[in-house]
């Protein structure tokens, strides 16, 4: 879904006329980002628990909530790619 989505942004951008190219995304790519948001976002839920500020708690389970998206799409390519 990404790389589709990443083929879109491309022809919109060269039709207008914006000399940027997203690159396509492996796995091994999506994977890294997936741990990432998963380290990130486990110490922004622990840090509102721990503070009790609920903005803190609400971004980091976004941003686990984004790790678990991104690693459903890195099965999804992985296994497309075998």
């Amino acid at each position: 879904m990404i790389n589709e989505l990443n083929k879109e942004m491309n022809k919109l951008n060269k039709k207008l006329g914006v000399n940027v190219v997203l690159p396509k995304v492996n796995s091994r790519r999506l994977n890294q980002s997936a741990v990432i948001n998963l380290i990130i976002g486990g110490g922004l839920a622990s840090a509102g628990v721990f503070f009790e500020k609920n903005s803190l708690f609400i971004l980091g389970s976004l941003g686990l909530l984004s790790s678990l998206v991104v690693s459903i799409e890195a099965k999804k390519l992985q296994d497309k790619s075998e």
